[in-house]
């Protein structure tokens, strides 16, 4: 019966194949294996792929010595490569760059991580303005909702003078595990403070003398007495002399001719010495910030005024002023 169903020898479907499809495919198709003892005997030539991808055993391939593949591997990729450390000695403003950068960015990190240690007081906040029943709302509206919007504006002015102290984002390469240890620290030295003002409230209220005053900085030296919050500030200066003899917490001083914008005779004793360490800290941080990019920005200002110069001799004083 194969005649009248046609010849039963199956044909090659390739055959109905455009020729172009057919010769792609031919040309894809993989090397037929081969074992070791067949291809050694086989006089014929190793195929192309493999010629071109096996170095040659005399030549000596040229990498970098950075490179995990000294047999070669990869040569042509490692060809243009270059070290972190000879761009940067290529290009030394690189690193003023990214002090710039830092130094730009470092209010808004500041400010972000204080709103993070603030997170409970804030939604306190949230809270008070947005939640529970009518009468709730209605007397968070007339009273704008002042215990808990004080007690969060001064957490987060507060925490960000910690972090400020602590040299939070100071660090040009900023690197995330010991930030996280500084935030947290901050948040610790700020829940300190409070924990010595409740005990020394509740310490007055029973008749008792408060704890000594210890430093947050410096838990090793010598603790102050504490004040009484009934002498009126003005005489409390008028009595230590002026800002000069206040007593603060460590022992530390403001720089030589700053003024706060609040008198220290104002603040409670923790507060003057996060007063203190803060500014110290802020003048150090702009030491280094000035040390590492006043150069490039030099090289900036001298370049824009030798343009200018240029644009002056071209277009007149006025107008070479203003295209550059």
């Amino acid at each position: 019966m194969g005649w009248f169903w046609g010849s039963s020898t199956p044909s090659d479907p390739t055959k109905k194949l455009d020729p172009e499809l057919r010769d792609y495919l031919q040309q894809e198709k993989p090397a037929p294996y081969t074992t070791t003892s067949s291809s050694s005997s086989s006089s014929s030539p190793p195929p192309a792929n493999e010629s071109q991808t096996t170095p040659s055993s005399t030549e000596t391939p040229s990498v970098p010595a950075a490179s995990q593949f000294p047999d070669g591997r990869y040569a042509h990729l490692w060809k243009t490569y270059k070290p972190l450390v000879d761009l940067e000695g290529a290009q030394p403003q690189a690193a003023a760059e990214r002090a710039i950068n830092s130094f730009k960015n470092r209010k808004d990190t500041v400010h972000e991580a204080a709103m993070e240690n603030c997170a409970l007081e804030h939604e306190t906040l949230m809270t008070c303005f947005h939640g529970g029943d009518w009468w709730s709302v209605v007397k968070a509206k007339a009273t704008m909702c002042g215990d808990e919007n004080r007690k969060f504006s001064r957490c987060y002015t507060t925490q960000a003078k910690f972090l400020q102290a602590l040299g939070y984002a100071a660090s040009i390469d900023f690197d995330a595990h010991k930030e996280e240890r500084i935030q947290l620290h901050a948040d610790k030295l700020y829940h300190q403070m409070l924990d010595y003002e409740q005990r020394a409230a509740e310490a007055r209220a029973a008749g008792r003398e408060p704890p000594p005053i210890t430093s947050l900085f410096r838990p090793d030296a010598q603790p102050i007495a504490p004040e009484s919050p009934t002498v009126h500030s003005a005489e409390r200066n008028r009595n230590d002399g002026g800002d000069d003899n206040i007593v603060v917490p460590g022992g530390e001083k403001l720089p030589e001719g700053y003024t706060p914008h609040t008198p220290l005779k104002d603040l409670t004793p923790h507060e003057r010495e996060l007063e203190i360490r803060s500014v110290n800290a802020g003048i150090e941080q702009n030491k280094a910030y000035a040390d590492e990019a006043m150069p490039f920005v030099q090289k900036q200002q001298e370049a824009r005024a030798r343009r200018q110069e240029k644009a002056k001799s071209w277009f007149g004083e006025t107008i070479g002023k203003w295209i550059t």
